[in-house]
């Protein structure tokens, strides 16, 4: 893919997040869909770039597809990494209610119960679990939205090309991470008080800690202050307006959001 074709798809996928209508990728002319996760990467950055006047300036990372289950059901084979943004983090406890986002603004949008990081310290490459958790100033439990600005048509490259389908992230209360057994940590997703799947700590890539030092890796190294989220610890559950999700995790507390 060149740059060309790079800044073509990005501007495809700005147009979608603003128009709220996906792209079809059968419809992209050969050459401008990427074939590798290099690729996806560099459409990524271009894409990052359109949308941070609406959505405001990059301040951490989601990770993606850390879960066997979802790389089994969306087709992918390996985590990605796209950007959070200023605008689409939102904290549930700033009142009394659920975060209430408008289903407007997505094309089909789904969601996903996380466990959070926010960095006390600086966290370099190659570092350790146990540096990882001494470098983790505070642990959320949060629900992420996901959506598809390819009509969740997409192979690993493409899905990282449309920030690993970042739509949104809601942050709950956290807590220190000293007493917390996050391997083991379960969590119950529903919609509209309905299960909708269960998950534990151990299904983003075997312990989140885990998943933190791949994105540490990945992205040689994160600085003090950035939020990360590791990944589903389910299966992505779908949500439609009116509706309410609320994720409940065993130590953490719960998380829940609306569509309006």
């Amino acid at each position: 893919m060149n740059d060309a074709a790079a800044d073509d798809l990005a501007a495809a996928l700005a147009t979608a997040h603003e128009t709220v209508t996906a792209v079809d990728p059968d419809g992209v002319p050969t050459g401008g869909l990427p074939s590798s996760i290099d690729a996806g990467y560099r459409v990524q950055t271009r894409l990052v770039d359109r949308l941070v006047a609406d959505r405001g300036d990059p301040v951490g990372y989601k990770i993606g597809f850390t879960n066997e289950r979802v790389r089994a059901d969306l087709g992918v084979d390996e985590p990605g990494y796209g950007r959070l943004l200023e605008e689409s983090v939102h904290d549930a406890t700033d009142g009394d209610e659920p975060v209430s986002v408008p289903t407007e603004e997505f094309i089909d949008p789904r969601v996903e119960p996380e466990v959070a990081f926010r960095l006390g310290d600086d966290l370099p490459a190659d570092a350790s679990r146990d540096r990882a958790h001494d470098a983790v100033e505070t642990v959320l439990p949060a629900i992420e939205l996901v959506d598809s600005r390819t009509g969740w048509a997409f192979d690993a490259p493409l899905a990282i090309a449309d920030n690993c389908l970042d739509a949104g992230i809601v942050l709950g209360d956290g807590t220190g991470p000293s007493s917390l057994a996050l391997g083991e940590e379960s969590v119950t997703l529903r919609v509209d008080g309905e299960p909708s799947d269960s998950g534990v700590g151990a299904d983003a890539l075997g312990h989140p800690l885990a998943a933190l030092t791949w994105l540490a890796d990945a992205v040689d190294g994160l600085p003090v202050g950035t939020l990360v989220t590791t990944g589903s610890l389910t299966e992505p559950g779908s949500v439609a307006a009116g509706e309410t999700a609320s994720a409940t995790f065993a130590s953490l507390g719960s998380v829940e959001l609306r569509l309006r």
